[in-house]
């Protein structure tokens, strides 16, 4: 097993603060949405982010790490929980900012463009230990699939 760090150290505190900072967020700005619909958007977003990182960072590829150690660990579950406000910041901006038609892709790269920034500092900061030649830029489709599939579920959702 890969041991990156043993210390309580930046990429912990950049997690912590994260969570404190985005959570503080999404109760202080005003509501768009109801109870059901935000815990529906955090959800989606804890489980991609769940879902891609058991998916691309466990054999057979085994292609990064998440915080200290190549194994699970609580920290590892806390980051995850940093996906959760993103998912609901994308479809709250999404809604207060009024993106109709080509400007979706447009908004959907820009998203990208800040999802490779956070992962890049979450590199930086050794919060992800990249294996196998794996470069942040192999996430550009994840981010662009997953976000399209993030407007798809808000525009069903809306109608119902």
């Amino acid at each position: 097993m890969e041991v990156y760090d043993q210390s309580f150290n930046q990429n912990e505190w950049f997690v912590i603060i994260s969570i404190f900072v985005l959570f503080t967020l999404l109760f202080v700005l005003p509501k768009l949405f109801s109870l059901l619909e935000t815990i529906g958007y955090c959800l989606f977003g804890l489980f991609i982010g769940m879902f891609s990182d058991q998916t691309l960072s466990i054999a057979p590829w085994d292609f990064y790490d998440v915080n200290d150690t190549a194994a699970y660990q609580v920290t590892d579950f806390l980051s995850y929980l940093m996906y959760c406000p993103y998912s609901y910041f994308f479809v709250y901006f999404y809604v207060r900012l009024n993106i109709k038609g080509p400007y979706t892709i447009l908004y959907i790269v820009i998203w990208t463009a800040a999802s490779l920034l956070m992962e890049w500092i979450g590199t930086k900061i050794g919060l992800y230990h990249f294996n196998k030649g794996y470069s942040m830029y192999w996430s550009v489709p994840i981010y662009l699939f997953f976000q399209s599939i993030l407007v798809i579920y808000f525009e069903v959702t809306k109608r119902t």
